[in-house]
């Protein structure tokens, strides 16, 4: 079992730009289009989860 820090162990500092450049990073990725394949499939996985099995 590993133990649990009380607070957290990066400063607010480090935080705030880890933070930033971990935006920088992945703000073009939920800008690219979706796959339609992907898309067809989260579609599927809602209605699923909706109730109404669409096959």
């Amino acid at each position: 079992m590993v133990p649990v820090a009380s607070g957290p162990i990066l400063d607010a500092r480090t935080r705030l730009r880890l933070g930033q450049q971990l935006r920088a990073l992945y703000d073009p990725v939920i800008d690219e289009a979706l796959d339609p394949r992907l898309a067809e499939l989260l579609q599927q996985l809602d209605a699923d989860r909706a109730g109404g099995a669409s096959t």
